[in-house]
């Protein structure tokens, strides 16, 4: 009892020897204390709110540009850097290829044997499939963006042509930020893709998102071809 007098007396408040003001003593220290701990929750509870909001302003300026590279799935990304040689690609479940390329886009005159195509699908029969594509062509203007039935004979190489886009010029600060979506049919065969530069060659960079309709129509995929088949030889 000594002690409570002692705290309540460090509290200010009056502490008689009487039982009946002792307990009225005791009662209200004990308000007092409900109220500051009730005051220290809400303090923790504003603390708390406003570190989380410091936290959302932080998130907020995450670069828009930055975010728009993890729409491809980073797991089938392949790019120039990462091969020693062409390669076959693997397909995920779900029938998606993804890949970014840097090539050069060759005039319009080029042999076939000479164009610098990039991909090449090897369809077991014919089939749909979808699209989805970003470019820089380092400011050149004019391209096309190709797909043509390769056939080789003996004798000469010779493309069909099944699908060509016009490209607009584009520019480092359209890449991976302005995607284009297509539509394209293949035909059983190798199905080539590439860049046509016109009257021009020149360099650019390509990140694509295949998605296959009908991924048991597809036998294999292949980056660079034209290297593969060299090699073969």
């Amino acid at each position: 009892m000594s002690l409570i007098i002692i705290l309540l007396r460090n509290y200010k408040i009056p502490v008689y020897r009487t039982k009946k003001i002792d307990i009225y003593g005791i009662g209200s220290a004990c308000i007092m204390i409900k109220k500051m701990v009730k005051t220290g929750v809400y303090a923790a509870i504003l603390i708390l709110t406003l570190a989380f909001v410091g936290c959302q302003n932080r998130n907020s300026k995450i670069n828009p540009k930055r975010a728009a590279d993890n729409d491809i799935n980073s797991e089938f990304v392949y790019t120039q850097n990462d091969l020693k040689e062409p390669m076959e690609l693997e397909m995920s479940t779900d029938g998606i290829v993804t890949l970014e390329v840097e090539n050069l886009a060759k005039p319009d005159h080029t042999l076939p044997e000479e164009k610098s195509s990039f991909l090449s699908v090897l369809a077991k029969e014919d089939t749909d499939i979808s699209v989805q594509y970003t470019y820089n062509t380092y400011g050149k203007e004019g391209a096309l963006l190709c797909c043509d039935l390769k056939e080789n004979n003996e004798m000469e190489t010779k493309l069909e042509p099944l699908f060509s886009t016009y490209l607009s010029q584009f520019s480092e600060e359209h890449y991976k930020d302005t995607w284009l979506t297509t539509g394209l049919f293949l035909k059983k065969g190798e199905n080539i893709f590439y860049l046509n530069g016109k009257d021009q060659t020149f360099p650019y960079c390509m990140a694509l998102k295949i998605t296959f309709l009908e991924s048991e129509k597809i036998e294999k995929v292949i980056l660079y071809p034209e290297e593969v088949s060299s090699s073969d030889k």
